[in-house]
């Protein structure tokens, strides 16, 4: 049974009219996380920091709505224990862009937040930003910008609400300041990196720098394993098993999860320029079929009772004791 922390299913149905959560081309179709033995899928909430952010976000909380309204035989809301034949949806949000216009007051953002969740909750993890700066603070490639007055607010609204923050996409500075403002104002808080693997197997942004990796293991959080072909390794789809070598290395065995990413890489041909890579996944790991056999591939040298927990008790755990208790 897996658990996955992240996937952009919602991003795929909402890019063009028509679209299907059977489509292959989304690579976590239902189809696909039927054969990859996928029991709790997280959907992420994704845009970029944009004109339309707000309104894409609204587009994709709606798609969140009619996967549970018109394929209740394929998909559940979340609840454990996690029985029955679904796959079971919890959503999140990946960049807080998608429910706050840059130039809104706070309190508008806020209240549109709270009706989303009023209506698809509970949610798994809001992430503050994506790749660039925004209203709460830096991503990836604005390493220089760290915790803004609104990532503080952000903060305080999220205290005891029983949704984690997600440093997948946030810069270094940024990381380490919701640390200190967590722990300086005693909020509670879960941490986690949803969809990151290791800077010092893979040398991106993207990947978590040892210090806090270490720190969101300290914490009690979780660190979802990432299929993207660069931040496994430019060239070697077997790092993937470095990654996890390198997590138990740091500690972080009771962390570790799946976090693929899954996406429809044809959606955004700015991924090859970006990335310098002519496909974006390698191809035993390029959909949500893939878990059983990249499972036992990672039984030859990682025990049994690990891959299990990166296959779902380490989630599940996270879950019950953090967001559906």
């Amino acid at each position: 049974m897996i658990v996955d922390l992240h996937s952009d299913l919602l991003s795929f149905l909402t890019h063009k009219p028509g679209r299907s959560p059977e489509d292959p081309a989304s690579r976590c179709s239902y189809p696909q996380l039927m054969q990859g033995h996928v029991k709790l899928q997280t959907l992420a909430i994704f845009t970029t920091t944009a004109k339309d952010s707000v309104s894409r976000g609204k587009a994709q909380v709606e798609a969140f709505q009619k996967l549970l309204a018109h394929y209740p035989n394929c998909f559940s809301s979340c609840k454990l224990p996690l029985n029955g034949s679904t796959v079971q949806l919890i959503p999140a949000f990946e960049n807080a862009s998608s429910f706050a216009d840059e130039s809104e007051p706070f309190a508008a953002a806020l209240g549109r937040l709270e009706g989303y969740i009023e209506a698809i909750g509970p949610c798994f993890y809001i992430g503050m930003t994506w790749d660039e700066e925004n209203r709460f603070g830096g991503g990836n490639r604005a390493p220089s910008v760290g915790l803004k007055e609104d990532g503080r607010r952000l903060l305080h609204w999220m205290n005891g609400k029983k949704i984690a923050i997600d440093l997948s996409h946030t810069s270094d500075r940024l990381a380490y300041a919701l640390f200190d403002y967590i722990d300086k104002e005693h909020l509670l808080i879960p941490v986690i990196a949803s969809h990151s693997n290791f800077r010092a197997v893979s040398d991106y942004p993207r990947n978590l720098p040892d210090d806090l990796a270490k720190e969101i293991a300290k914490r009690g959080g979780l660190i979802g394993l990432n299929f993207f072909a660069p931040f496994i390794h430019q060239s070697d789809p077997s790092a993937i098993q470095r990654h996890v070598e390198y997590a138990l290395a740091l500690s972080a065995g009771d962390a570790l999860c799946f976090g693929a990413d899954f996406f429809c890489d044809s959606d955004f041909p700015n991924i090859q320029e970006k990335y310098q890579r002519k496909e974006a996944y390698y191809p035993e790991l390029s959909d949500a079929s893939v878990y059983p056999a990249l499972l036992g591939r990672l039984a030859d040298k990682i025990k049994e009772e690990q891959l299990v927990k990166i296959a779902n008790q380490n989630a599940l755990r996270f879950l019950q004791k953090h967001i559906l208790f």
